[in-house]
This record gives structure tokens, sequence and C-alpha cells, in this order.
């Protein structure tokens, strides 16, 4: 998975629309990047972008992302303002993808249920294609088959957020070694090991 473009408006703090390109200067001319500020400056407002447009998921809170938990919380939405959205451009393998949850108020101030969509998208002329999943339930699980990996496992390998890290080097031998298995698709070898060992041993 390659990330090429996130956009957003009035996720957390960062009020009004924001866009970062990574497929341009100087992301395209650095191998390797960081994200820095002081505290509250949006840091990991960045981070949870990409996985709420994703899976309608952001690493600090538990559970998918409701109506009811953003106003408990009193997060994810800006404050005083009306609507938000998250929305992400990838490519895996030679295919291009947008995935995007948005959502906004009534008249009256309440919050609608969110929306996601997901879609095909051409990279030199950025029209929208065919839509693989225009309805919120199917589009967390189209980019979990699209990219390969579940929401679980994208945080701990793909987007580490803070003490994720952490939490992944202390994590036992046989999660590691099962969470490596699931990237890299590596489990035919363990059955296959399997499978020898006992015939050997019957043998």
């Amino acid at each position: 998975m390659k990330i090429l473009k996130l956009r957003f408006k009035n996720i957390h703090s960062l009020r009004g629309e924001h866009e970062i390109d990574f497929t341009k200067s100087p992301f395209t001319e650095s191998g390797l990047f960081a994200i820095t500020g002081p505290t509250g400056a949006g840091k990991s407002t960045i981070l949870d972008v990409i996985t709420l447009s994703l899976f309608s998921r952001i690493p600090r809170f538990d559970g998918k992302i409701t109506n009811t938990e953003i106003e408990k919380i009193g997060s994810v939405v800006t404050h005083f303002t009306e609507d938000a959205y998250a929305e992400i451009d990838y490519q895996c393998k030679d295919r291009f993808y947008r995935s995007t949850w948005s959502i906004s108020k009534t008249s009256k101030g309440k919050l609608k249920d969110y929306n996601m969509m997901l879609s095909v998208f051409d990279e030199e002329s950025m029209v929208t294609g065919s839509y693989i999943g225009d309805k919120k339930s199917m589009v967390p699980a189209a980019n979990e088959e699209i990219i390969g990996l579940n929401y679980e496992q994208f945080i701990r390998s793909i987007l580490l957020s803070q003490g994720e890290f952490a939490k992944f080097l202390k994590s036992d031998e046989k999660e590691r070694a099962k969470l490596l298995e699931d990237i890299t698709g590596s489990q035919i070898y363990r059955i296959i090991g399997k499978k020898v060992f006992e015939k050997t041993k019957a043998k």
C-alpha cells in the first residue's frame, strides 16, 4: 500500500480544510521524514485521518466511531463546526483507490449518521470511476481485502501510533509471529512444516 494524498476537514483540533500530497516535493525527495510539533499541534490527527477514512476507527479510541461516541468524547469533529470529513487516496499494486469518511449536522445541530465511500479512480485525471462500496458497512471490509490487513494488523504494522510501537516490541513471540505471518502471507510455510514434521514422526 502506498498513500498518495490525505484530505480532511474539521477533524479534532485542525479546523478547516487541509490536504497533504505525498506525490509532491518535499515528500518525493525524502526517503524518510518525521511528523513533529508541540502537543496539540495535530500530529496524531494526521494518523487518525488515515484509519478513520479506511476503517472508521482511530487508535486513540476503542471500538468503531459512532455518533454516540463522538458526542460523548467531544472529539473527532472539531467543536462548533457543521461537518467533517477524512479522505485518503492510496495505491495497491496498479490500482488507485479513494476512501472517504464524512459526517454532518442537521439544522438543529444534531449529528447525522456518518457515511463512507470507496471508489477506484484514475491517477492522471483524478476522476472517480467505479464505486466499490457506497455503504458504510461495506467500506472497511473492502479496504481490508484490498490492503490485505485488517484494522488491528494495520495499526500494528503500518501505522504504529503513540505507545503502540513499544507494545509491539514487548508482545510475546507467538503474537509477533502471527502478525508477521498475516503481513507476509507466509502461513502456508508453517502448515507445510507441520505436515512434514507429522509425516516424519509417523515414519
